[in-house]
């Protein structure tokens, strides 16, 4: 963590020097001239001084457009995320509206059409340039100079175009970037935009490292070292070239070196005497540094972070990692970031990361898109593995505008750009070609899977194929020498994934023994089911719950509702799949949109051994209804003890834990006890009619004590409390920083349901970059200065604006005491 911060610090105060100080102090390769325009380098950030107009308009493409009346905007931009332009009705302000043609299924926001353009010149010594887009939402038109230089449709995959033919050496160049989010293309939440970031490489020579040109893979490793196999593919390759790769600890120490003459594909063997491998627990990088040599003169320099690990998967013991088994404690996970909409930023998604590492994950399932490059690096620094997955859909739609309209004609190259560009991350375990496809198992899909699957090993010949396979996996087939029948939807897959499909996994594997799977998507409610089958079956190497965190779209399928009571005591009907506006979150996550536990988070850290013991309350349910909770969701539990007009009334107290006792009082007074056994899947309940006190729980495990937990009335909300995650920011414009707002009573305490407006009032050198709650209805804008708690909290995240300094933050709200806060941006 401290060494990525340093980076982007050193990166940051780089970009403030003049073009000559930079030169002087980088290699050529790294240097990017400032003050002329972009030199020789790679990577360059492309994200800043972009001009951006909602809407359409003729020739906007046109290197001579006046543009000076556009929008300022820096990349990640997200538009759907911000205010509707024009709302309806006219009073509300907010991104939601009920009439959004993606409707529930991206949380009633709005598509649309969007334009981008930015001014940028090279230096003289520039030969050729690329630029690099790594997810741009959803059809995308790029031109350079009025020039069309392509266009994608895939919406999350990277991709990139050689600028070299239409360049301007001397003068002024245009990016011009059309987006097209049209119809119902999405099941989820998508955003709109450039929303991810966009780079540049700068060559000095014709002759360059293709891109994503290097594959390094970990062909074995012994008491003796590593052998690391490693190919390079050079553009424009000219005689008098070598290649130097090189293998670099986090230290810059050179631990292993392969000299070779450059061709149009170069194969080189790295011998690493002894090796700092890389795992879950231990995730150490080193750096993969490929350089291309004329004369001992640098013509071209990738670098990038690479980890030392074999990764290998059979029924007996399941996944190994260099040889250790490991167990898959994963969530699925959508591509946003919760207030931010779809924008990723390093920052955000090192968050995700810690939050979810801190609970116990180390696996997520990308789903059901390639995620972004910044959140795959934040994996492999964190050692999170991560189940890479292409598609939602094949052929056969969805929606009925989403990716199948282009699936025939662009798959290949989609698939191409989203394992080339991953390969080399220690993090990617397996690829995912699909996500409950429902062509899957026809004779048509047959065929696309095993294309999808052919070609993926031809990419990465070191990963399995995988898909999530849910319902009816298909009749048992044979292809080409196979005398062993196998399902259809699964007999390409090396390990498949099943959703939803507990009861099938021990008959799978009683007919197919060999098999080695895991459990793709899970409900919360399952999560012990799938922990002990886990622990006992070798060959089921873990879970994916649905989801790991909350987002946007799939409006209400966690929800948990009050309804009339249904006669005769029969139970209620099962919920909708999806809740009307103004539901806009799924609400299904461990942890919320904000980054907060849920209530199936504390079940799940007592499953996953993160606790030994937690409390919650049901919230009281009204005379006469019942509580109605869908598939993917949970009961409304808090973890309070304040419950004002319930006094006397049996409210559900649940308590979980691996102890094999529990004692529950209240005010000192015993409630009840409780002996556990295996059927119980770690939970209790206990029916404590409400008095204010303190309810406390007491865990035992053979006689000894394993845990604590005390909850206490709290008084009325009194003040306002804000805490920075961290003191100490970037200033750089990729810099985010991240403000809890708690409402507390007057000794301090969080009041675990109050809801409050807050105003905020940010003075220094950072903008309000988002500001809201975990609240899954829509309660407005996510951009203003205000904003409503939801069980006592929101959460302000401030983007800096490019210079050093102190923010000062102040809360107000009606009625409570003001609370304020400082950081530091250095």
């Amino acid at each position: 963590m401290t060494s990525l911060r340093a980076h982007l610090h050193r990166r940051e105060a780089l970009l403030l020097m003049s073009g000559a100080a930079l030169s002087a102090l980088l290699p050529a390769a790294d240097a990017l001239a400032i003050g002329s325009g972009f030199g020789p380098g790679r990577d360059q950030d492309f994200d800043l001084g972009w001009r951006f107009s909602r809407g359409s308009g003729l020739a906007w493409e046109a290197a001579g457009l006046d543009d000076s009346g556009w929008r300022s905007v820096d990349l990640p931009h997200d538009w759907s995320i911000e205010d509707l332009p024009n709302p309806s009705p006219p009073n509300r302000v907010g991104p939601f509206d009920a009439k959004n043609e993606g409707g529930a299924n991206t949380g009633f926001t709005l598509g649309g059409e969007g334009w981008y353009r930015k001014r940028f010149r090279l230096t003289p010594d520039a030969a050729r340039a690329e630029i690099v887009f790594d997810g741009v939402y959803a059809v995308s038109d790029v031109w350079l100079n009025g020039h069309l230089l392509g266009s994608r449709v895939h919406g999350y995959a990277p991709f990139a175009y050689d600028l070299t033919p239409h360049l301007d050496p001397i003068g002024d160049n245009v990016i011009a970037v059309r987006v097209r989010n049209l119809g119902e293309n999405a099941r989820f939440y998508a955003g709109s935009g450039i929303y991810r970031s966009v780079t540049l490489n700068v060559f000095a020579a014709p002759a360059r490292i293709a891109l994503w040109g290097v594959a390094a893979w970990t062909r074995r490793i012994t008491a003796a070292g590593a052998v690391i196999d490693v190919t390079t593919t050079i553009e424009n390759p000219e005689p008098g070239l070598t290649l130097r790769t090189t293998l670099r600890s986090a230290s810059g120490v050179v631990e292993a070196k392969a000299l070779a003459t450059a061709g149009g594909e170069v194969k080189q063997v790295l011998r690493l005497p002894k090796p700092t491998l890389w795992a879950p627990a231990d995730p150490d990088l080193y750096t993969l540094q490929t350089e291309l040599l004329r004369g001992g003169r640098l013509v071209d320099r990738l670098s990038q972070p690479f980890g030392v690990r074999i990764v290998a998967f059979s029924a007996d013991r399941g996944m190994t990692i260099n040889g250790e088994a490991v167990k898959v404690r994963g969530g699925c996970l959508h591509h946003d970031n919760g207030l931010l909409g779809a924008a990723a930023f390093v920052d955000a998604d090192e968050r995700r990361i810690l939050r979810l590492k801190a609970r116990g994950y180390n696996a997520i399932r990308s789903t059901h898109y390639p995620c972004a490059r910044t959140f795959r690096e934040a994996c492999e620094r964190h050692g999170m593995l991560l189940i890479e997955e292409a598609f939602d859909v094949w052929r056969m739609p969805k929606t009925k505008d989403d990716y199948a309209q282009f699936f025939a004609e662009h798959w290949r190259q989609d698939l191409a750009a989203t394992v080339l560009s991953a390969r080399n991350s220690p993090s990617v375990i397996m690829w995912s070609i699909g996500n409950e496809i429902p062509d899957r198992a026809s004779r048509e899909g047959l065929r696309d899977a095993w294309n999808l699957a052919d070609e993926v090993h031809r990419l990465d010949p070191t990963r399995p194929v995988t898909a999530a396979i849910h319902s009816f996996s298909g009749r048992p087939v044979t292809v080409g020498d196979s005398t062993k029948p196998r399902e259809a939807s699964m007999i390409f897959l090396d390990v498949p994934g099943y959703n939803y499909k507990l009861e099938d996994i021990e008959p799978d594997h009683a007919r197919y023994p060999d098999r080695v799977l895991y459990a793709s998507e899970t409900y919360p409610a399952n999560a012990f089911d799938y922990w002990a089958l886990g622990e006992s079956a070798p060959y089921m190497i873990g879970e994916f719950v649905w989801t790991a965190m909350d987002y946007l779209g799939e409006a209400g399928i966690g929800a948990a509702v009050r309804r009339a009571a249904p006669a005769n005591g029969a139970k209620p009907p099962q919920l909708p799949f999806m809740q009307p506006y103004p539901w806009v979150v799924a609400n299904c996550g461990d942890i919320d949109l904000i980054g907060d536990q849920k209530p199936q988070s504390y079940y799940r850290d007592v499953v996953w051994g993160v606790s030994g013991l937690e409390l919650a309350v049901q919230r009281p349910v009204p005379v006469g209804q019942v509580e109605a909770v869908s598939q993917w969701g949970w009961s409304d539990e808090l973890q309070s003890w304040t419950w004002p007009g319930a006094e006397r009334r049996p409210l559900a107290v649940r308590v979980y834990t691996f102890g094999d006792q529990i004692e529950l009082r209240l005010n000192g007074d015993l409630v009840g006890t409780r002996a556990l056994s295996a059927g119980d899947k770690m939970r209790a309940e206990f029916a404590v009619p409400y008095a204010p006190g303190v309810l406390e729980a007491i865990a035992w495990r053979q006689g000894v004590e394993i845990g604590r937990k005390r909850l206490e009335t709290v008084a009325a909300p009194a003040k306002l409390r804000i805490r920075a995650e961290r003191e100490q920011a970037g200033s750089g414009r990729h810099s985010l920083s991240y403000l809890m707002v708690d409402v507390l009573d007057a000794t301090g305490r969080l009041t675990p349901d109050a809801s409050i407006k807050v105003s905020l009032e940010v003075a220094g050198p950072a903008d309000l970059l988002a500001f809201g709650s975990a609240n899954p209805l829509a309660v407005g804008s996510l951009q203003s200065n205000q904003a409503l708690t939801y069980r006592g909290r929101a959460l302000a995240i401030l983007r800096a604006q490019g210079s050093r300094g102190e923010v000062r933050v102040e809360a107000r709200g009606d009625g409570v005491e003001a609370g304020t806060t400082r950081l530091r941006l250095t």
